[in-house]
């Protein structure tokens, strides 16, 4: 339900106390949510109604913490350091997804979001063509924006160093 009449929910997110910027800006997009307009609250993707809670975060919890917690288990999740969960989201910037696309501790599922290929594969499928202004062609419209590189380009290793989205997009509004 949306509106002032929305359900309250608690949204438990696994945000460190290393990262108080993705804190603020949750907490941010909430303030925006329940009606706040200062210049701080502009993402309005926040669901109204929705309490977040860092547990880590309250805890006092670092990365450093979190790799012990793991390091004391008989088993591991296995995500690469400076992979995240979303090993290759298009938000990393071209340049990191390079280099996780070159690096060999980078576990590849084949058909999963956890392989480039599967990414370049979504890009071919959805990405659009028009007409040029100029008349000349067509331009390619793809997620790093019109006719930058592709994900395809990416599994190859071809990026441009100073390009439009080489270290990274747009603030997104995930907090993986």
């Amino acid at each position: 339900m949306r509106g002032p009449g929305a359900a309250l929910h608690v949204r438990l997110l696994g945000l460190r106390a290393d990262e108080p910027s993705r804190v603020d800006r949750v907490l941010s997009r909430t303030l925006f949510a329940e009606g706040a307009t200062t210049a701080k609250c502009t993402v309005r993707t926040q669901p109204p109604g929705e309490r977040p809670y860092f547990p880590l975060h309250e805890a006092g919890l670092s990365a450093a913490d979190v790799l012990e917690f793991w390091r004391r288990r008989d088993f591991d999740l296995n995500v690469p350091p400076g992979a995240g969960n979303c090993v290759f989201c298009f938000m990393k910037g071209t340049v990191t997804l390079v280099d996780l696309a070159t690096r060999r501790d980078v576990r590849r599922r084949g058909g999963t979001p956890t392989d480039i290929g599967w990414w370049s594969d979504f890009e071919r499928r959805h990405l659009r063509t028009a007409p040029r202004r100029d008349g000349e062609g067509e331009s390619r419209f793809g997620f790093f924006g019109v006719n930058s590189a592709t994900f395809a380009d990416l599994a190859d290793g071809q990026v441009e160093a100073n390009g439009r989205y080489a270290n990274g997009t747009p603030a997104c509004d995930c907090t993986d």
